[in-house]
């Protein structure tokens, strides 16, 4: 899978500024070629975004012109036209959350490759430390050798003195004397190696101060569209018009920031691929081919925990070797000084300094072949190349497909949310302010002052808006300018006689006779019967 994506980004064509294809190697410099086919594919990706802007711009023109009745909208264009947009939205957001997510991925990768390049540095610090130390051992075995070598020329004047074993003598004292030269040299050659570590600590800075910066804006900007998109969903669902035109204007701009996006990341990722694809010249331009050699060594061997796990070329176990050696010839060495000087005190006090050095020596070399073994580099640079050219590749391989399909996307959008601004209607604000008295119960009045006019029977009745008898006198404006003071149930209904002779009640709707004979009892019924009590003496007021 990461290998595939690695493929596909660097087989994209690179052109020249002359638009000449050029070969896809990664070069880290701004006036080189490579350089300019990353700024072409910028380009084009921003040539595509103003294409599609002028056609929403034209399409916007047109929609703004045309003549549409707005007194008739179908409901289920209107639904059906929320639907869509409410889609399309859905789409954006599983988009948008796609690039949070490989932004994430990315800077997982990048944060742990930064990770583990800060520990392979420190451990290279540590080797060469380790090797300064050792070399300064033996800068102080050197001196004592040539100490121990004057001492024993002193004593080989005196008479007596066997020179054959002082010639011994001496040609051992020349042996470590030239084996201290020989692991001083290597250790000089090692840290000529490693002395471009520099490069390594700049990068790491840079990494770090670039992810950090990359991973944030990122961030604040997808999450900036994704309050717009949310937005833009509540107008769609409510049919909002006012909405609708909101999400237009700010959704042009985030579509202009979702094109520049992908006309950054775009050509990042395809810089990403070819690093990972084709990197071995622009590290070979960048770290000495030593440092090449080692990382090529430690990238294939296997991290077993022994001390001859090291890099040839490096000469660590020479030196090892050599050290080794040295013990041997100083054990010869002392027994032969023993028997030729008679255990001389200066003798022995000379041969003990040496003796430290060289028991200090192999402690060291020891460190430093910890230092330089394959087991304390072999996870930290699978964990980079891994990081970088793994989990990185993948991040920006969803980031700008998810930016492409998003681009698309909120092309469409905006195309058919501009169908939304004559269909759509106006919400009006159905609500009453806070400050506002109720006209039914006014703020600070109590039930005695509510006026009773409002509890009048004419109120919302037909018959009495149709009715041409006077009125009942139960608002003001009647009760003043009529006749008729009483209230209405004080009055009794008119009494008519009907066809046997016998009383019967009546009442008037359109001046005609609507009432029915009374026959149960033969005289007219009064207004209330008793069990409502006096109402004419409670509410005549």
């Amino acid at each position: 899978m990461i290998q595939f994506i690695i493929n596909t980004l660097h087989s994209i064509p690179h052109f020249n500024f002359h638009f000449q294809q050029i070969k896809p190697t990664f070069v880290l410099n701004v006036d080189s070629e490579y350089t300019q086919s990353l700024i072409l594919l910028c380009g084009l990706v921003l040539s595509v975004a103003l294409l599609l802007l002028l056609t929403i711009i034209i399409t916007w023109v047109c929609q703004c012109c045309a003549r549409t009745d707005t007194t008739v909208k179908p409901r289920r264009k209107v639904k059906r036209l929320s639907v869509i947009l409410f889609v399309l939205s859905i789409f954006c957001f599983f988009f948008l959350g796609f690039c949070l997510f490989g932004n994430d991925k990315i800077n997982r990768g990048v944060q742990s490759s930064i990770v583990s390049l800060h520990d392979v540095n420190n451990q290279i610090k540590i080797g060469l430390t380790t090797s300064g130390q050792l070399n300064e051992i033996s800068r102080n075995a050197s001196t004592h050798i040539k100490n121990l070598e004057q001492i024993v020329l002193e004593k080989s004047k005196k008479p007596g003195t066997n020179q054959t074993m002082v010639s011994e003598i001496d040609t051992l004292l020349t042996s470590l004397s030239d084996s201290i030269d020989t692991v001083m040299k290597k250790l000089e050659i090692l840290r000529k190696d490693f002395s471009n570590l520099s490069v390594l600590e700049k990068t790491k800075n840079l990494a770090e101060l670039v992810e950090f910066e990359r991973w944030l804006l990122l961030v604040i900007l997808l999450s900036i569209m994704l309050c717009v998109l949310f937005a833009g969903v509540i107008s769609f669902c409510r049919q909002s018009k006012k909405g609708a035109v909101g999400f237009s204007g700010v959704g042009i701009l985030i579509f202009i920031v979702c094109w520049a996006l992908l006309a950054i990341v775009l050509p990042l990722a395809v810089a990403l691929a070819d690093f990972c694809g084709q990197g071995g010249d622009f590290l070979a331009d960048t770290v000495s081919q030593p440092i090449l050699k080692s990382l090529a060594f430690y990238s294939e061997c296997d991290p077993r925990p022994t001390h001859d796990n090291l890099p040839p070329h490096l000469g660590i176990s020479n030196m090892s070797d050599e050290l080794s050696n040295m013990q041997g010839v100083k054990t010869k060495l002392d027994s032969l000084m023993d028997t030729a000087f008679n255990k001389s005190e200066d003798v022995q006090k000379a041969s003990s300094f040496l003796l430290d050095d060289g028991t200090r020596s192999l402690k060291t070399i020891g460190a430093l072949e910890n230092s330089f073994a394959c087991y304390a580099y072999k996870e930290d640079l699978k964990t980079m190349k891994e990081g970088l050219c793994g989990q990185a590749v993948l991040g920006s391989a969803v980031v700008t497909l998810c930016l492409i399909l998003l681009a698309l996307f909120m092309f469409t959008l905006l195309l058919i949310v501009s169908k939304s601004w004559n269909l759509f209607t106006r919400l009006g604000n159905d609500y009453v302010e806070v400050g506002d008295d109720d006209p039914f119960f006014p703020r600070g009045n109590t039930d005695t002052s509510i006026p009773v006019d409002i509890y009048g029977t004419h109120m919302f009745n037909p018959r009495t808006r149709e009715r041409t008898e006077p009125s009942t006198g139960t608002t003001t404006a009647t009760a003043n300018g009529g006749e008729e003071r009483d209230p209405l149930w004080s009055r009794a209904p008119p009494v008519t006689a009907n066809a046997a002779g016998g009383p019967s009640t009546v009442g008037w709707r359109n001046g005609s006779v609507s009432g029915t004979l009374l026959r149960e009892t033969g005289s007219v019924r009064s207004p209330y019967d008793d069990r409502y009590g006096n109402y004419n003496d409670q509410y005549d007021l």
